[in-house]
């Protein structure tokens, strides 16, 4: 299917038709190496004693990355991205530089987030080797808020030191992307302010395909308990958009529902298709159609449906947004 007709269809069923059963595939995949990490940041959910037990804690393998790269390519998706997250820190999975490799040759290109502490030099270069990636890397501006809110005494240091030698290898290596992501604000600090001071970390002269932004917050699983004005309600598109499958294959309704709170199928026992418009999928997209996320066990506690940010809502802007993922 060619990217704008598939994204024709997407936007004529979630904007015009509202339909919950779906002709198209899934525009986005993401797929979860493990929900294991070996942090635990103050504004994620993996900081919560309990969240562990939420989920099985679990390793995708390669026998079923496999099955998954068979399925994906038979329900026939026009995105080549592949996204290898949901939870946890995807290096904890020793096989995931397999992964990009076997999502390359598959003629997907992956993206990933990672906390890069981890990383060293010799993961690096076996990862480059594995073929093109974007990997998104939260960093700071200020090392004592860093440590205290996201890593641990010497985190800092290691993924600045990770990040230099990432960007001084993206000069020779053309698959190298990188998305570098502001926290500071997190603690309060002005986003644009601090965005420019951690910007000064690194060389001036990069390849664009080394992008500097700050990190937006949002309560995506009530973990952040944060107000949201509930007088404007605005239809999620993730179930129209995006399959986020599990370590274990289970299909949950988006890439922020890290707790699995909506289990919608799973696509290691059943063709994709056969997922994506089953009934609990169909019954998800009606509640979210009929203005009852709380009918949602993912839903119920988000505060996307409510974000005072109008512009993100609009058809053009989302469809925009997908052309670039």
């Amino acid at each position: 299917m060619h990217k704008f007709v598939h994204l024709f269809k997407l936007g004529w069923a979630y904007k015009i038709t509202k339909a919950v059963t779906l002709s198209y595939p899934p525009y986005q995949y993401t797929i979860e190496p493990t929900n294991q990490c070996n942090l635990g940041c103050d504004f994620c959910p993996q900081s919560d004693p309990e969240h562990e037990k939420l989920r099985p804690v679990g390793m995708l393998t390669s026998d079923n990355l496999q099955l998954f790269l068979e399925r994906a390519k038979e329900a026939g998706s026009s995105n080549r991205n592949l996204n290898f997250t949901l939870d946890g820190e995807p290096f904890l999975n020793k096989e995931f530089i397999s992964f990009i490799e076997m999502a390359n040759r598959a003629g997907f290109f992956p993206r990933f987030a990672t906390n890069g502490t981890m990383l060293d030099r010799d993961k690096i270069d076996r990862l480059i080797a594995a073929g093109p990636f974007l990997a998104s890397i939260d960093f700071s501006s200020d090392l004592e808020i860093f440590e205290a809110i996201r890593g641990k005494p010497g985190h800092f240091a290691k993924l600045h030191e990770n990040l230099l030698y990432l960007i001084e290898k993206s000069h020779t290596e053309p698959g190298v992307h990188l998305d570098i992501h502001d926290i500071t604000s997190y603690a309060g600090y002005d986003p644009d302010r601090s965005l420019d001071r951690m910007r000064v970390l690194f060389p001036v002269n990069i390849p664009s395909r080394i992008k500097f932004d700050y990190r937006k917050f949002h309560s995506f699983c009530g973990h952040l308990k944060a107000k949201s004005d509930k007088s404007s309600y605005r239809l999620c598109p993730y179930p129209w958009i995006q399959m986020a499958i599990a370590h274990n294959g289970d299909c949950v309704a988006c890439c922020r529902d890290t707790a699995g709170r909506s289990v919608l199928g799973n696509v290691f026992d059943d063709p994709i298709m056969t997922v994506w418009n089953n009934d609990k999928y169909r019954q998800f997209r009606q509640n979210l159609l009929d203005q009852r996320p709380n009918l949602n066990g993912a839903c119920k506690d988000c505060d996307l449906p409510y974000a005072d940010d109008p512009v993100r809502w609009k058809l053009k802007y989302m469809l925009h947004s997908l052309l670039g993922r």
